[in-house]
């Protein structure tokens, strides 16, 4: 049975211990990334060090979320993480850029959209890779992500910032991108967005991430490297998939490494940790092979092994879980979360997220967003193109009925006052909000369409 640790256990772990190292310093600090390779997938951890010996208060806001989260997860039984409701949750992206090549293209920060939203709902091409022994574990977390349509003013947003910079780079681990006086730029309001800051990140890491306080802390978000953003555009390989997103976000939803980031021991020895997911194996990876650059790894996994993959914690068949989102394997490597890792993600989101879920930043702008009307019926959803829209009654005034895709663009037109068949089936799999409205009210209801 695994434990669930609090976060500063990790990082006082983590902070111990140096093999093949390079980093960054800023104003006296070092932070340094082990990986004996070009890139490592994430700094988290070392960020939270940081973030911990920057603010005093810090520790304290992550031990009240977790007892948050944990009470949360005492409360609802495992089995209840399959109940199907469904989150929404607005993104704005905030692209800083000193050279032509680090403005990506509004077509490359749309791109990212689609891969988290069928990395979060198991729409991912690749599903029936997932190794048959983890198949009974594999979540769909019912969650949406979209570009926000509505900015902090309540003025209509495409959900993307472009600023120019000064600044030639930002180091990894540190908030510098965040504070416009250092090059960066400030974040939308944490509890109604989700902030991602796309950039020049130096020091050899894709990216980093906080993990969620109570409160929120104002700088709390993902920061990525722009080559490795979406999947479209000047792209370094083999992270030109949209995976280190996914994998960000889940951080900010309060998962962790699947080898518990401390040092390659095994949970239940002096100092082992583990991820607090029951149903990820085992992981701490001392294997002397390509996929820990000799050993030199702290546990992590890189590359895309074949399964079944063992190490020194899970020895024995299926190995470990190599094809987890939140490992350091490559893009075309992921393909799954669990479903332990979607309890930890509902408490997260019932906890100190709470107010993200109701934000309302996504669909049209200037209309007032309730929760979908009772006398109205839409099936069958998910749906393969065809959906009835049943009202319980003839309307006495004519409703719009709109269809929209997670960019906000309009795919679907219609005005009726009864019950209407509506037809996307030349629409694109993925996931869609319905609004039906009328008297300048609203109801928004989410449709999966999966042909």
């Amino acid at each position: 049975m695994r434990k669930l640790l609090l976060l500063f256990f990790f990082c006082q772990a983590y902070v111990g211990y140096s093999q093949q190292q390079s980093g960054a310093s800023f104003n006296g600090d070092t932070i340094r990334l082990n990986y004996g390779r070009p890139y490592t997938r994430c700094a988290t951890m070392e960020h939270l060090a940081w973030m911990e010996k920057h603010d005093t208060g810090y520790k304290a806001k992550l031990i009240a979320s977790q007892k948050l989260m944990d009470e949360w997860r005492s409360r609802h039984k495992p089995d209840s993480t399959t109940i199907d409701t469904e989150y929404t949750i607005p993104i704005v992206v905030h692209v800083i850029w000193n050279t032509a090549a680090e403005k990506i293209s509004v077509a490359q920060v749309q791109s990212e959209i689609p891969v988290l939203n069928a990395a979060y709902n198991r729409q991912n091409a690749d599903t029936t890779n997932t190794p048959a022994p983890f198949k009974s574990v594999a979540a769909n977390m019912h969650i949406t992500f979209c570009l926000a349509t509505t900015d902090p003013y309540g003025s209509a947003t495409d959900g993307i910032v472009y600023k120019q910079t000064s600044s030639t780079g930002f180091y990894a681990g540190f908030n510098t991108v965040k504070y416009p006086s250092l090059g960066g730029d400030t974040a939308w309001d944490v509890n109604r967005y989700l902030n991602i800051w796309v950039c020049n990140l130096q020091g050899g890491s894709l990216g980093f991430s906080e993990f969620p306080t109570t409160p929120l802390d104002n700088t709390f978000g993902s920061v990525i490297l722009y080559t490795a953003f979406g999947t479209t555009g000047t792209l370094i390989v083999p992270f030109n998939l949209g995976g280190t997103t996914a994998h960000e976000i889940g951080h900010l939803l309060n998962l962790h490494h699947p080898w518990g980031d401390d040092g390659g021991l095994c949970p239940g020895q002096n100092g082992g940790h583990d991820d607090g997911a029951a149903d990820t194996p085992p992981e701490g990876n001392g294997n002397l092979d390509k996929y820990t650059n000799n050993g030199n790894s702290n546990g992590a996994t890189y590359g895309c092994p074949t399964f079944p993959y063992t190490d020194n914690c899970s020895t024995t068949y299926p190995g470990i879980m190599f094809n987890n989102y939140m490992e350091y394997t490559d893009d075309s490597c992921y393909n799954l979360f669990t479903n332990d890792q979607k309890s930890i993600v509902m408490a997260a989101l019932h906890g100190p997220l709470a107010y993200l879920i109701k934000s309302n930043r996504c669909g049209p702008a200037g209309i007032n967003e309730y929760s979908f009307n009772a006398g109205i019926s839409v099936f069958p959803n998910p749906t393969n193109g065809k959906i009835t829209i049943q009202f319980a009654e003839d309307r006495p005034e004519v409703c719009s009925l709109d269809i929209y895709n997670v960019l906000g663009e309009k795919i679907y037109a219609t005005k009726t006052n009864h019950s209407t068949e509506v037809d996307i089936s030349n629409s694109a799999n993925g996931v869609y909000l319905l609004r039906i409205s009328g008297n300048n009210v609203a109801s928004v209801k989410k449709i999966v369409l999966n042909r």
